[in-house]
């Protein structure tokens, strides 16, 4: 079996993961930790991607480190976001 499809499995598990994670109905898990897993998934989506389909495997280092903290970055901040959101709907408006 070939590399790219080694990772293409593995996506469609990753993918598999959040449908699952997203679609857990009830207050047993709260909706943040819901977000932040379907955030982490996806992040290790781009990561595969960038890595197999993108060739970022046989970058170097420099460029390697660059795209691993842009993808934490940019799910930190979707999730800071969220999170933020979150916690002034419940709060409700400002007086």
């Amino acid at each position: 079996m070939t590399t790219l499809v080694k990772a293409w499995i593995v996506l469609a598990a990753l993918t598999l993961a959040a449908m699952g994670a997203g679609a857990i109905e009830g207050a047993s898990v709260p909706v943040v930790v819901q977000v932040g897993i379907v955030l982490a998934v996806a992040g290790l989506k781009a990561s595969t991607i960038l890595r197999y389909f993108l060739g970022l495997r046989t970058a170097s280092g420099g460029w390697r480190v660059l795209f691993a903290l842009y993808l934490v970055v940019l799910c930190g901040a979707i999730f800071a976001i969220y999170a933020a959101g979150s916690a002034l709907a419940v709060s409700g408006p400002m007086p």
